[in-house]
């Protein structure tokens, strides 16, 4: 097998989203393994555990959709793929694309009537009093990220580039 770049080798902003998601993962693995050790040995909770998974939660979705994005990662079901013609295939692969542009776009702009309320009316964290608002403002760090990636893909795309096939192998994509 030849050395080479690998097709679904993360780079730039996919690759950074990938490493925040993840230490946000083993923040939260960390977070709930100290909680539940110091609740039954010392009966003595970590204090906050239950803002810093939620906040955990929050950067692993947002952070880590664009690199199953960039590496084209998403669920397949390619009942049809085998009958159609290559042109056809690209046809589906855009039409993919920009439902997915179309999705998250929507997302974000029903993210902003929230992310106001909070910015105006205050609201803060159970445990740790972080004002709500600047959970908002990382969702939309993640949204422009994930915006940033579709975007690409679909320029790639339209160009024609790396469009060997819709999708990796099933164990590519695992």
């Amino acid at each position: 097998m030849a050395e080479g770049p690998d097709e679904t080798e993360l780079k730039g902003v996919p690759r950074a989203m990938l490493w925040i998601a993840s230490v946000a993962l083993a923040a939260m693995m960390l977070v709930v393994v100290a909680d539940v050790l110091l609740r039954f040995t010392i009966n003595k909770p970590v204090r906050g555990s239950y803002d810093m998974v939620s906040i955990g939660l929050l950067v692993m979705v947002v952070f880590g959709i664009a690199p199953v994005i960039a590496r084209k990662g998403e669920i397949l079901i390619d009942l049809i793929d085998p009958l159609l013609t290559r042109r056809m295939l690209h046809g589906l692969g855009l039409i993919t694309i920009f439902g997915t542009l179309a999705l998250f776009v929507f997302l974000g702009w029903a993210m902003i009537g929230p992310a106001i309320d909070a910015w105006k009316w205050g609201g803060y964290s159970l445990e740790l009093g972080l004002p709500v608002w600047t959970l908002w403002a990382v969702a939309f760090i993640g949204m422009a990220g994930i915006l940033w990636t579709v975007v690409v893909r679909l320029i790639r795309t339209l160009r024609g580039e790396g469009d060997d096939g819709p999708h990796p192998t099933e164990e590519g994509a695992l």
